[in-house]
């Protein structure tokens, strides 16, 4: 697909790797190593994060224009995070099918209708990770047992604007969550969503 706009284009030369060394390998995500020739033309060494699944979040939209939030304790900072309900989704798996799931593990719940709105690359300078984000909506409770026995969850239903208020005020530092409020506010602006979820996240 050719880009909208020609500033958009590829310059220079792209990065040269010769062969791949492991260097690591869990279940999660392996590392590997490469003797790499750099856009400049220099040796490198370059180290890459090989993650095995897709990332993957939703916001779940309620008709009185609520989201509902999880909140976890995350290792890697020792912080609480309040986030949408998301997770990894392995690569032979579809992806819709796998936040489906998420939602009914994480939030309990599942919905009539499921929109793609985001696709990005998550820290593309050392990682191939790419995220993929949701909005759902048409939304009813359902039971499912969430297996994962290192997560503690809690979870809010808040107002879309509360959530993002929280983004803006750096309370809410997730990637994922900041991207996903921050695009569906601004595709219901630009008149991207339909009248009746438009006028719940705005309103």
């Amino acid at each position: 697909m050719s880009p909208p706009y020609p500033w958009l284009r590829a310059h220079g030369s792209p990065w040269s790797q010769g062969p791949a060394e492991r260097v690591h390998d869990n279940a999660w995500f392996a590392v590997d190593r490469y003797d790499a020739i750099a856009p400049t033309g220099a040796k490198a060494k370059y180290h890459v994060h090989d993650q095995k699944a897709w990332a993957t979040g939703v916001v779940p939209l309620h008709e009185d224009g609520t989201i509902t939030l999880v909140g976890q304790w995350r290792f890697p900072f020792g912080a609480y995070s309040w986030e949408v309900p998301e997770g990894g989704v392995p690569k032979d798996e579809d992806i819709l099918a796998g936040i489906q799931r998420e939602l009914a593990e994480e939030a309990g719940l599942q919905a009539r209708h499921w929109r793609q709105v985001l696709r990005m690359q998550l820290s593309n300078s050392s990682s191939n990770e790419v995220a993929y984000g949701f909005i759902a909506w048409d939304l009813s409770p359902t039971d499912a047992h969430h297996a994962d026995d290192t997560e503690d969850l809690a979870r809010a239903r808040v107002p879309f604007r509360e959530a993002l208020g929280a983004v803006i005020a750096g309370h809410i530092v997730d990637a994922i969550t900041v991207a996903l409020l921050l695009r569906i506010h601004h595709m219901a602006v630009t008149g991207e969503l339909d009248t009746a979820l438009a006028k719940a996240v705005l309103e």
